[in-house]
């Protein structure tokens, strides 16, 4: 990638170039000073307690050759020796450059969002893509500037998968509008970001931005059509734009039945234009990674992997960290590790699969926190949540967090570091039965960090 800023200044003439030099290009984006930024252009990340702006100075002292800056802030600019791009905000700014640089790569980009298995989904798909092709994707990347800074590492890779997320409105179609994708993949809608966003309807808005921006461009979108809000995007549509939709509803292309787990994995089937039925294997565990597997399938299908070589590679796809990660120590203990991060869907996914797995042979405690960012819906999901744990007969919950009182079951705890202590005890008194232990909650709780707490106890 190699952006003259002349072709910039030709291309976007409501642009103001402070300090204009026609010689002057970048070769990517970047957005942190720490890391190393030589020949890009400054992105400065504006939020809710920081404002980039203040590092423009530095990193056009580390090797940037040029930057964005909002007109209102130009101050910051004012002793910068190099170029300047004034723009009236750094979404629009980076929107319209971004899409500019993307517009000389022609490979194919995928876009792949919704509130629960994104991250997944894209692992599981560039697992597929990656035994055929050279794959550009971040296991780090999924905000507008971080997939900036992942696609200036373009380098003539066959695909580039990205990962779209969002914590406030307008930030999907500020990414579709920004990256161009030409494969979109929408998941579902869940309570997930709604203390930012608002309601469930205004999360379905700001995810359907997706599939408005596809059918717009006429570019396929694969869509699940078991989820019952993105239904209306299957209704709405008709055979003039390409849509691809995957569930256990008879009308989907990709047809899923049978899921099943047990301590292998998941195992499911689907049927594909009409009477072609395969089963799929996988070696995680949950019911909705049925879907995003089918998800993962489609896509490398529709990039030329063969559906029988998907199947095959997707059989060895593994969970990653704290990602219902099963950590099993000598033969009497299980921890299943998932609280990298938490909602109400896959909270009801890991309580569920953890029952059906564990709940005849072992002694079996759950250890769950709260659900972040779920806005007004907060107090009534974490009551659901808990009618569930209940129903489920756990030998032992205990709970992290402020919604213990809306949670309702079991004993509460107040640290992870708490929580070490007490799995540390219990484990010594239970020595010699099998145990499984559950660890479910957001990220910032830190449940995740358990079993390493554990290990410096000595308890496993």
């Amino acid at each position: 990638m190699k952006i003259f800023l002349k072709d910039i200044k030709d291309r976007f003439p409501e642009f103001e170039i402070l300090n204009y030099d026609d010689s002057a290009y970048f070769t990517g984006f970047s957005y942190d000073t720490r890391s190393d930024i030589t020949g890009t252009i400054y992105i400065p990340i504006v939020g809710e307690n920081f404002d980039g702006h203040s590092f423009i100075k530095t990193a056009l002292e580390n090797g940037a050759t040029c930057s964005f800056c909002e007109n209102s802030k130009s101050n910051f600019a004012s002793d910068c020796n190099k170029p300047i791009i004034l723009v009236d905000s750094i979404q629009e700014g980076l929107e319209k450059v971004l899409n500019y640089a993307t517009s000389f790569i022609d490979k194919p980009i995928i876009a792949i969002t919704g509130s629960t298995g994104k991250t997944t989904t894209k692992r599981m798909l560039v697992h597929i893509l990656e035994s055929e092709k050279k794959v550009l994707w971040s296991d780090h990347s999924n905000t507008v500037w971080g997939n900036a800074a992942l696609l200036s590492k373009y380098d003539n890779q066959d695909v580039i998968v990205l990962e779209c997320a969002m914590d406030r409105k307008g930030e999907i179609a500020w990414h579709v509008n920004s990256v161009d994708p030409d494969i979109g993949v929408l998941l579902n809608i869940g309570f997930v970001h709604a203390e930012k966003i608002g309601s469930i309807e205004d999360i379905y808005a700001e995810k359907k931005d997706l599939a408005d921006y596809m059918r717009r461009n006429g570019k396929p979108l694969v869509l699940n059509i078991d989820d019952e809000m993105l239904r209306r995007i299957y209704d709405v549509y008709t055979k003039d734009y390409p849509l691809i939709t995957f569930g256990k509803d008879e009308k989907a292309d990709f047809r899923i039945s049978d899921v099943n787990i047990d301590k292998d994995g998941t195992h499911f089937k689907f049927t594909y234009y009409d009477d072609n039925t395969l089963n799929v294997d996988l070696k995680v565990y949950g019911e909705g990674f049925a879907y995003d597997a089918m998800a993962a399938i489609i896509v490398a299908n529709m990039l030329g992997i063969s559906i029988e070589k998907c199947i095959s590679e997707i059989s060895t796809y593994e969970s990653s960290e704290a990602r219902f990660e099963k950590l099993e120590y000598e033969e009497n203990l299980v921890i299943i590790n998932d609280a990298y991060n938490a909602n109400p869907s896959s909270m009801t996914m890991a309580v569920e699969t953890f029952c059906k797995l564990y709940k005849e042979d072992y002694h079996t405690i759950a250890v769950l926190g709260d659900m972040k960012e779920l806005g007004y819906a907060c107090p009534s999901k974490h009551k659901e949540i808990g009618d569930i744990v209940r129903k489920c007969g756990f030998d032992e919950v205990y709970y992290i967090g402020d919604y213990y009182n809306e949670f309702g079951v079991g004993e509460k705890v107040d640290s992870a570091d708490e929580v070490a202590a007490l799995l540390n005890s219990r484990l010594a008194e239970l020595q010699g039965r099998k145990t499984a232990i559950l660890l479910k909650a957001s990220n910032a709780l830190n449940l995740y960090k358990v079993p390493d707490y554990l290990k410096k106890l000595g308890a496993i």
